[in-house]
């Protein structure tokens, strides 16, 4: 399968039946074909964004579900109520690990809009902690875009789908 690429649009542009997924993260929005790992870079999960982080904080993108925490919290599979699942994980440099982790939520909870559901550490590492949003279930929507070079968590749009007519 071939990877959809995850284009930047102009917030000014979105048409108003588009998906929009608010940031779990705040930091600099990067395209997921810069990623370090060829799992996330090639696509292989789904399409995707990733985003260097600037905040300690992993807020709920939208309500839903929490399905699954996975690798010592660093991953987190998410539902949405229409049904969209999304995977968030974080990519640890080599030879680092976060202290400090806690993670607000269990398996099976639900989750609304801008609940925390965990934060960590970032003053131990040497360089960024990278995080990703893959669409699990989103391959036959339509488009992703995004429109913003920064992202602050639970307010800004991190991801847009425009749904195919």
């Amino acid at each position: 399968m071939k990877a959809q690429k995850i284009q930047y649009i102009a917030q000014n542009k979105i048409p108003k039946n588009a998906i929009n997924i608010t940031s779990p993260f705040s930091g600099k929005v990067l395209e997921l074909n810069e990623h370090s790992e060829p799992l996330f870079r090639f696509g292989t999960l789904g399409p995707g964004i990733m985003v260097q982080l600037t905040h300690h904080k992993i807020l709920a993108p939208f309500d839903g579900t929490l399905l699954q925490v996975k690798n010592a919290g660093t991953e987190f599979v998410l539902q949405a109520k229409n049904g969209l699942k999304i995977l968030i994980n974080l990519t640890i440099p080599d030879s680092q690990s976060i202290m400090h982790t806690h993670i607000a939520q269990l398996n099976g909870s639900k989750i609304i809009k801008g609940q925390r559901l965990a934060y960590f550490d970032l003053r131990e590492l040497d360089s960024p902690l990278l995080a990703s949003l893959i669409l699990l279930n989103g391959h036959h929507l339509g488009t992703f875009h995004y429109s913003h070079p920064q992202v602050k968590a639970g307010e800004d749009t991190l991801l847009t789908i425009i749904k195919k007519n």
